[in-house]
């Protein structure tokens, strides 16, 4: 029996994910965020004050990664990062200039999807997100 590798989730999964972050990370280039960045930015509208702990695990990011766009985030005077009361966590917010740059990263982020439905059908597209959130809940 031949094994064919071709056929691997995780290998196929891991490329098709660089691929769509590339292409999202040259959307968002211009304004100077990564793909990755502009996910937080977008989590943090609906998920303020959330610890890093829960943030790494929405994003399902490793926390050193998760800290070091924050970080960025953070510099940049995008979001304000504070001390929990209780334990040693870290609460994020978004800030008022971090809210300006979501508002004008939104319609980026719209062309993207909209041109990731055009790689794919509509119907193909829809399968593909409830597939990858399935599989993320594993």
């Amino acid at each position: 029996m031949t094994d064919d590798f071709t056929q691997c989730m995780a290998t196929n999964t891991r490329r098709a994910a660089r691929a769509v972050s590339r292409r999202y990370d040259r959307e968002l280039r211009a304004f100077g965020v990564t793909a990755a960045q502009f996910a937080l930015l977008g989590s943090l509208l609906t998920h303020e004050d959330r610890p890093v702990s829960e943030l790494a695990e929405f994003h399902v990011m490793e926390r050193t990664s998760l800290t070091r766009n924050l970080d960025v985030l953070e510099r940049r005077g995008l979001i304000s990062c504070r001390h929990a009361e209780t334990g040693n966590g870290r609460l994020s917010r978004l800030t008022p200039k971090g809210r300006e740059l979501l508002d004008a990263l939104v319609p980026q982020w719209r062309q993207a999807q909209q041109d990731m439905r055009h790689e794919i059908s509509d119907e193909e597209f829809s399968i593909a997100i409830k597939v990858l959130q399935r599989l993320a809940a594993i």
